[in-house]
């Protein structure tokens, strides 16, 4: 039996410090591309993920609303990968299904779970029910938390711009949601997601479909001058920095990352469990370098590099700049279960 119902598209929305990017398809299905573009944001409008004025925010997204004609659009973003912060709790076995663990959650906010912002926002990363061998009396969750005062900011400009939120997302779980879409996943390794940006690192490691780590670090560098390539669609990036400097700030993160394998396995696992593959993505002008600096470094580990997404009809190559909103694009456009 045909069917005749009317699909549903979604704009799928990233925001940095400095650039928004949009890609636009109907539901999870990647072949469905219509269109994807990128904008650089004018300085002082977003920092460090928060929202500084929000009356010219708000004038920006009006007038790119009106530019791609997508009033009373649905859409779903990224929250800022700033504003986020993973937690792994105990809390009762009984606790049966996602809103009782919710609620018990939030109401040992304050006194035996401390988050450095009030009025948070949260929602399960996972829902792990295995329960303590020796006490036989709890279960291992893990949840996020933002604050919620900032993510209605973003909802609140949008839906005034005419735009529709129907969800939003962590953009690290869209990294490996994408990741795991285009890749077989092993039961038995751990991955590290490096998604490596003009001015911070986001981090997650991965095992067994759950996130086990979390992280996120700004960079100390001044933001790049940008140019708009009409030919490609996209914004070309340069800094404003010495060369040797970038290269040590590289460098630097590019060791950082031993600290941070040797935390995940002798801390967090006693040696038992160990990073068994890296992948790398992000809007780093010079990516490639960063990866033949991995390459070189951890030989032992198997390295990923995400270069960018081909469309299937098109055979257009989308930058490693848009992994995160595909990844959010396939989240389905399921209603957000967070609660505020």
């Amino acid at each position: 039996m045909l069917s005749f119902k009317k699909s549903k598209k979604i704009l799928n929305i990233t925001i940095e410090d400095y650039v928004i990017r949009i890609v636009e398809t109907t539901g999870n299905d990647l072949s469905s591309i219509k269109m994807f573009i990128e904008r650089a944001l004018p300085s002082g409008l977003i920092e460090h993920g928060k929202i500084i004025n929000e009356i010219e925010f708000y004038s920006f997204m009006k007038e790119l609303v009106k530019e791609l004609k997508i009033k009373n659009r649905q859409i779903q973003f990224n929250i800022p990968d700033s504003l986020v912060i993973m937690r792994q709790v105990d809390v009762p076995a009984s606790l049966n299904g996602k809103n009782e663990i919710l609620n018990y959650i939030e109401m040992e906010i304050g006194t035996s779970i401390h988050l450095p912002f009030p009025n948070p926002i949260i929602d399960l990363a996972d829902l792990n029910r295995e329960v303590d061998e020796q006490e036989n009396e709890t279960q291992h969750v893990t949840f996020f938390a933002v604050p919620g005062e900032e993510i209605r900011k973003f909802t609140e400009v949008f839906i005034d711009v005419s735009l529709k939120p129907i969800a939003a997302d962590v953009g690290i779980l869209g990294d490996y949601r994408y990741f795991h879409h285009m890749n077989p996943i092993y039961e038995n390794h751990s991955y590290m997601l490096v998604e490596f940006n003009i001015n911070s690192i986001h981090l997650g490691v991965f095992s067994g479909n759950e996130l086990e780590f979390l992280r996120y670090q700004a960079l100390d560098v001044n933001l790049a001058k940008h140019h708009y390539d009409e030919h490609t669609g996209s914004i070309i990036w340069t800094y404003m920095e010495s060369e040797e400097r970038i290269k040590g700030f590289v460098e630097d993160q590019v060791n950082e990352l031993e600290r941070i394998m040797n935390f995940y396995r002798f801390s967090l696992h006693k040696g038992k469990k160990m990073v068994t593959d890296l992948v790398l993505l992000g809007d780093y002008p010079d990516l490639e370098a960063v990866y033949k600096k991995i390459t070189n470094r951890y030989e032992e580990l198997t390295i990923d590099y995400i270069k960018g997404h081909k469309l299937e009809k098109s055979n257009e190559k989308m930058s490693p700049a848009f992994i995160p909103a595909l990844g959010l694009a396939l989240r389905g456009g399921s209603s957000d279960a967070s609660r505020g």
